[in-house]
Parts: C-alpha cells; sequence; structure tokens
C-alpha cells in the first residue's frame, strides 16, 4: 500500500516524501498503521523499490491485495500525480466501508464519483463483476485500466484479445464504440484500443491511441477514435483474403463441424457468398464466430428468400444472445449483431430496410464458382463498402 497512519492520526503518502526523509523515517522507527485494520506496518523502500508500506502479518485485511509490484505501484502513483496535475480531486486507496472495496484511486467530479482500478494481475471474470457492482451498488461508476503488460499488440492495427483482456471492454453508451484502456508506467504512456473489430476468436483489428501521460487529460479518455470505411475495408480485405485461401492443415473440432455442415449443403469454402464473414462490432460480445453464424443466417435464411420476400430477424433463433451485462458488465447491453449485419447489406443494397426489425430482398445472392471468381468478388464487395460511411451498430 502507498499510504498508512502515523499514530497520531495523520495520512503518510511515502512517494511525495524524499529518499532521505524517508531514511529518517526508519532510522526513528516511527510507528505506522494501517488505514483499514489498523494493524501495525512497516516502510518498504530502496533505490530500486517504490517506497510503500506493507502489513507485518495480517493477511484477512482488505488492504492486502495479490498481484501487487512494483509495476502496479509505479503505475498507480504515476496515475495519482497525473490527476492531481489537472486540479482533479482525487483519493489514493481510499476504503469504501460500505462494500468493502479500495479502489486504486477514487475520483470526485462534483457529486460524481469515479473508482479507478488499474489492474495489472489477471483476475477472474467474476471478480471483475463483482467488483463493478459493488461500485455501481453505491452510486460509484467503475473505470478499469489495465497494465501494458497485458497489451498484446501484434501489428499497428492488430490485437490479440484473451479472454482476460475482453472483459475489460468499455462501452459508455450506445453511441460510442467498445475500448480497452492500458498505462504503461516504464513508457508513461496511455494506449487505448478503439473500434474493434473480430477476425477470429482472439485477434482483432482495431485503431490505437498512443499518448504520453503529460499530453494527456482525463477528458482524453472519453475521445471517440473510428476507422474511416476505407481504413476499415481495406484492413479487412486482407483477413477475406486469408480467409479464402489460407491453408487449413489442421482443423478445430469447431471448424471441422463446420465443414462438415458446408458439405451437407452442398457449399465449400471456395464458393461462399462474399457477404458471409463481413467485420461486426458486436463480434466482440459472441461465443460463435464470424464464418459460423453468418453463414448459417445466409444459407438457411437470405438464401432461400426470394427477391422481393422479407425477413424478420428476431424470427431467426440460432444466433447466440450474450449477456453483456454480466458476461462483459462494463458495456451496454445494445448489442444486435443481425440487425448490424443487415445494415452492411442494406448499404451493399441487397436489402431494403421495412422496419426496425423487417428487411426486404432486393438482389439474389451470388455464389462465385472458383476460387479466382470468390477472391474477386470479395474485393469488389468490399469496394463497395469502402465507398460508404460505417453505420454505428445501435440499440433498434
Amino acid at each position: 500500500m502507498l499510504q498508512a497512519m502515523d499514530k497520531h492520526g495523520n495520512t503518510i503518502t511515502l512517494f511525495t516524501n524524499t529518499y532521505r526523509e524517508i531514511v529518517n523515517m526508519k532510522k526513528n522507527a516511527q510507528s505506522f498503521f494501517c488505514p483499514i485494520c489498523k494493524g501495525a506496518v512497516f516502510i518498504r523502500s530502496g533505490k530500486k523499490v517504490i517506497p510503500h508500506f506493507a502489513h507485518y502479518s495480517n493477511p484477512n485485511c482488505h488492504a492486502v491485495e495479490e498481484g501487487e509490484g512494483l509495476y502496479h505501484e509505479r503505475g498507480k502513483m504515476l496515475l495519482f500525480n497525473w490527476l492531481i496535475k489537472q486540479n482533479l480531486a482525487v483519493e489514493l486507496e481510499s476504503y469504501i466501508k460500505d462494500i468493502k472495496q479500495r479502489p486504486d484511486l477514487l475520483l470526485h467530479i462534483g457529486k460524481k464519483r469515479i473508482a479507478i482500478e488499474y489492474q495489472c494481475a489477471t483476475i477472474s471474470r467474476e471478480l471483475l463483476k463483482a467488483r463493478t457492482e459493488g461500485y455501481r451498488s453505491v452510486g460509484i461508476y467503475p473505470l478499469w485500466i489495465l497494465g501494458a503488460n497485458q497489451l498484446k499488440r501484434k501489428s499497428a492495427h492488430k490485437l490479440r484479445i484473451n479472454t482476460f483482456v475482453q472483459s475489460f471492454i468499455h462501452q459508455f453508451s450506445a453511441q460510442l464504440s467498445p475500448r480497452i484502456f492500458f498505462f504503461c508506467p516504464v513508457a508513461n504512456q496511455f494506449i487505448i484500443a478503439h473500434d474493434i473489430y473480430m477476425t477470429s476468436k482472439q485477434l482483432a483489428i482495431t485503431t490505437f491511441i498512443n499518448s504520453k501521460l503529460n499530453q494527456f487529460s482525463l477528458l482524453n479518455l472519453f475521445d471517440h477514435k473510428l476507422f474511416t470505411s476505407e481504413n476499415l475495408y481495406t484492413l479487412w480485405e486482407r483477413e477475406k483474403l486469408i480467409f479464402r485461401t489460407k491453408q487449413r492443415h489442421k482443423l478445430s473440432i469447431q471448424q471441422l463441424q463446420w465443414h462438415k455442415w458446408l458439405y451437407s449443403k452442398n457449399v465449400y469454402l471456395h464458393n461462399l457468398p462474399s457477404i458471409i464473414y463481413l467485420p461486426i462490432q458486436s463480434q466482440l460480445f459472441m461465443n460463435k464466430p464470424l464464418w459460423e453464424w453468418q453463414s448459417s443466417f445466409v444459407l438457411e435464411k437470405l438464401a432461400l428468400l426470394q427477391t422481393g420476400e422479407t425477413i424478420n430477424i428476431d424470427s431467426y433463433k440460432r444466433i447466440p444472445k450474450v449477456n453483456t451485462t454480466s458476461e462483459f458488465p462494463l458495456t451496454c447491453n445494445t448489442f444486435n449483431p443481425l440487425y448490424e449485419y443487415m445494415l452492411l447489406l442494406k448499404q451493399l443494397q441487397m436489402f431494403s430496410q421495412q422496419s426496425a426489425i423487417t428487411f426486404r430482398k432486393q438482389t439474389d445472392i451470388y455464389f462465385p464458382k472458383t476460387i479466382d471468381e470468390a477472391v474477386i468478388a470479395d474485393r469488389h464487395l468490399l469496394h463497395k463498402l469502402k465507398q460508404q460511411k460505417i453505420s454505428m451498430f445501435l440499440p433498434k
């Protein structure tokens, strides 16, 4: 912990003292106490250690948290100073007795309170949900920032997202795209992944914001950086080509079942319609891959419709519904992948929208005969989408 109480009840924040002052505290054998359990604590400091307090012995104290180390303590200290320099009212390691939780930082803005958690160690989704709900139960808004030690950046626009990182997706409203916050206390830098589109189970293309702490403010966390249609579909063109042509030497059980299902429909990967495997932002919250649910929807429903016939998307029950409030507690429950997908087909003028949930088929769906035809058709379709403004998905 970065703070403790002295024998007079004063709060002592070690890193605000000089190295010499901390040495004198140790020499004078001053007594310090945990602000939560009141148990005795001692100073840990050195030239390679962030000055902090540690319990002599009390593993049951709420101030004792697993996974806190030098990396975490330095990040928490830097974020605290960053908020102070913006003249914001912020408390370090404030204990909230009603819910027995201790956020890294507690920010006061007018009558609003924001709990900022800097999470560098892996925790369960259940614990994340419990802590998030705890803050909300007392009117505190939770904001989780991951340590950059959890950031697995593959390229300028590609991010590896495991199930742990996925749990920390924030979406502040239906009009704002999902995002993930990272902070590196070594580089003193924020990295924010905006506008995230899953390409596979654990890979996504995204647009990154990278900014040094001294060039960034709290309000910048809520900035909105989106792909242009040109950028998104140019990147997706490569993903589509990989999807079409990648040699699959070893298939997962799920992929093998999908290929067997395609065979039962007398369809193969090379002659799948180009409207299958298109980027959907709500794919972030689905437990079925793009290629699986889009192919089943197209082959079982859309391809069977005659031109002029309509479809009510609520009548199609095979798309798995994701309970975002439990699995993704930091997001709004506004996701409807079928609606978002149909908006893409509307942009392609393949369907017209009759109501919030009803669409009319305008043109036949093209099935290429060879892989060369498929690649050309994919490129043509994505070129059409590049020319149009991206429609953000909204709750219906």
